[in-house]
């Protein structure tokens, strides 16, 4: 059986190792929000993920797109093609280098698609959020800003 202080190092050690800092989270990640430790200090853990659909009424939309780990690899703008469009015109949306680099910080991304019929859209990329990752996605480690 295990002694309470046994318990106490195996839990800190644990939390260590996952990343779980009791004081909140890494410098430069929103408060509460653990860095995804990768094998290095200098890195963080991502996953494929689906860019979200916001409804004009701030309401979650549907998937619009998978954002992929070589695309913030890569540090490219990247084009994709927003869930919908009119009249044979689509919407598309644009992730740069500077959303890249919030996603490295686990910060949600905010992101408004171009203008058809008068309108645009607005969607957001979460990596701090498991739910979002497409389903057997790997992670990748990333190095950090």
């Amino acid at each position: 059986m295990m002694d309470r202080r046994d318990f106490i190092l195996r839990a800190a050690g644990l939390g260590a190792a996952l990343g779980l800092g009791g004081c909140g989270s890494e410098p430069g990640l929103p408060f509460g929000v653990p860095r995804l430790v990768g094998t290095q200090p200098d890195e963080v853990m991502l996953y494929d993920l689906y860019a979200m659909a916001l409804y004009m009424d701030g309401g979650l939309g549907p998937r619009t797109g998978i954002i992929k780990v070589e695309y913030v690899l890569a540090d490219k703008p990247v084009e994709l093609e927003f869930w919908h469009g009119h009249g044979g015109k689509s919407h598309f949306f644009t992730v740069k280098p500077e959303h890249f680099a919030e996603m490295k910080r686990l910060r949600k991304v905010t992101l408004q698609t171009t203008e058809i019929a008068s309108h645009s859209h607005k969607l957001f990329i979460d990596t701090s959020d498991p739910k979002w990752r497409v389903p057997g996605a790997k992670p990748t480690p990333v190095p950090l800003p």
